[in-house]
């Protein structure tokens, strides 16, 4: 919605100017001494685009390549992050609410799940059974509080094979410093 009103402001911005710089412009022609009309409208135009020129540089130029940088630079930090995402260690990411989002080609194959069978589910289906709810517990009062996570346990694969790993959970805060995600790191033992 914020960029809808600024686009709306920036039209209205856009248009107002055009319509008093070609009013200045008509004034100024009409000052001078008649001439042939093609001259008039070639002086009409070049002297509206020499005025307008300043405006849309400032109101639209500037800004869009400040824009055209800012993205690559997003665009760069997707490519660092999509190579740190796919690297040795099981990565698994969920959303505030603790559905899965996306897991990394190691997880999947350690689990030996597709993405289709996980994504959206709770990672409560990789619980291997071996612990207590007061374990879950202590884990989400530790998460909650601190924002990150760090201990030893066991997780269920697809075929009710056990894996003892080490893993690492850490929120994602967003500027308000509200949590988004979880990022689960696991280290295989």
């Amino acid at each position: 919605m914020k960029y809808h009103e600024s686009a709306t402001w920036l039209l209205i911005i856009l248009t107002g100017s055009v319509f008093l710089v070609e009013l200045l412009v008509m004034f100024f022609l009409d000052m001078l001494p008649p001439m042939p009309r093609i001259t008039t409208f070639l002086l009409d135009s070049a002297l509206l685009s020499t005025l307008i020129f300043p405006v849309f540089y400032f109101l639209v130029f500037r800004p869009l390549l400040r824009n055209i940088v800012e993205l690559r630079k997003v665009k760069d930090e997707l490519r660092i992050s999509s190579v740190a995402f796919e690297s040795k260690e099981p990565i698994l990411i969920t959303d505030v609410d603790a559905n899965i989002l996306r897991a990394n080609k190691k997880f999947l194959y350690l689990t030996r799940y597709s993405s289709e069978e996980i994504i959206g589910k709770n990672p409560r289906i990789f619980q291997s059974g071996r612990y207590s709810k007061s374990f879950y517990k202590k884990m989400w009062k530790e998460l909650l509080g601190t924002g990150s996570w760090t201990g030893e346990t066991r997780i269920k694969g697809k075929h009710g094979h056990e894996i003892p790993i080490g893993m690492v959970i850490t929120a994602v805060k967003n500027e308000q410093q509200e949590t988004t995600h979880y990022v689960a790191v696991y280290n295989l033992y």
